[in-house]
């Protein structure tokens, strides 16, 4: 296994970044994130919210190139182990969400982080339930934001399905992909409604492999009961997002699990379900349980 360290940060992914590291597909590389913008929010005491930076906030370790992977490929990301630092933080700005009208003083909190709780206040706890928000590619040209918006290659998605069990796909814009992940979680809502999780650091162990032959148009997600379809809309359209999703499922359904088109559709109206993705962007996903399709072909083969 391989270990790149927090240092080895950026806050976009770019096709001109040096790799730090090159793999070869099938190999473990543990990725640690930054403490480092929350550490100077926190050192700016009163004045944090003067010090703050949205677009220096979701610091990327990376990149790593992958050998064999080529425009076109679909680069899949297994998601073995994430381990958060003893502490998160939360903040409240002024507008920031959907409930940015509720508070009048800004907060930036520190919260410890033991025995699998998150201890929001000395009564208050939640699990630790942690996910990486933001991983991606290289784009073909010039850079993407680890902010926003959404890309095709991926970016600040915040979804909760990026968590130990599943592997993400991203389609590869470059020789090697050039992969990056941070942006980790130790717990959050699913779409992020207020804009903030609980961050934190940490690192994050995943298996880097390549699935050549899968052209895909934007990410998707496998879990161990589920596969999942993202659709990116026009911003603030999410009509559009859910149209994208919605289609890229009933091809997955048609084009790789060989459904007719009429039991594509029926499937759909019966078992898919449609969420929305974090608010870094304009996404929905389009979900399917896999023991259906699984079922399915078991039936056809017998």
């Amino acid at each position: 296994m391989y270990t790149i360290t927090s240092e080895k940060h950026s806050f976009e992914f770019r096709l001109d970044a040096p790799p730090v590291l090159h793999v070869q597909p099938g190999e473990v590389v543990r990725f640690e994130t930054s403490p480092d913008p929350a550490e100077k929010l926190f050192a700016a005491g009163e004045d944090w919210l003067a010090q703050l930076d949205v677009h220096r906030l979701n610091a990327v370790t990376g990149p790593v190139f992958i050998e064999g992977v080529e425009p076109g490929d679909t680069v899949t990301i297994e998601i073995l182990e994430i381990e958060t630092a003893g502490w998160g933080w939360g903040m409240f700005t002024p507008r920031g969400g959907l409930l940015g009208h509720t508070m009048v003083e800004p907060l930036l909190r520190r919260m410890p982080i033991t025995d699998g709780l998150v201890w929001i206040s000395e009564a208050l706890t939640v699990p630790v339930r942690p996910m990486i928000g933001c991983l991606g590619l290289a784009p073909e040209s010039g850079t993407s934001s680890s902010l926003a918006p959404i890309f095709p290659w991926g970016g600040n998605l915040d979804l909760i399905q990026m968590t130990v069990g599943s592997t993400a796909l991203f389609p590869a814009q470059v020789a090697g992909g050039l992969f990056s992940l941070g942006d980790l979680h130790a717990a959050m809502g699913d779409a992020e409604g207020t804009s903030v999780s609980i961050e934190c650091a940490g690192a994050a162990t995943v298996r880097l492999g390549v699935r050549k032959g899968l052209r895909l148009q934007t990410p998707r997600i496998e879990t161990a009961d589920r596969l999942y379809t993202v659709g990116i809309g026009e911003r603030g359209d999410y009509g559009s997002a859910k149209r994208h999703a919605a289609n890229l499922m009933f091809d997955y359904l048609t084009e790789e699990r060989l459904l007719t088109p009429e039991d594509a559709y029926l499937l759909f109206s019966a078992a898919v379900d449609i969420t929305f993705g974090g608010p870094a962007g304009t996404i929905a996903l389009a979900s399917v349980p896999l023991a259906v399709l699984a079922e399915r072909e078991s039936r056809m083969r017998a």
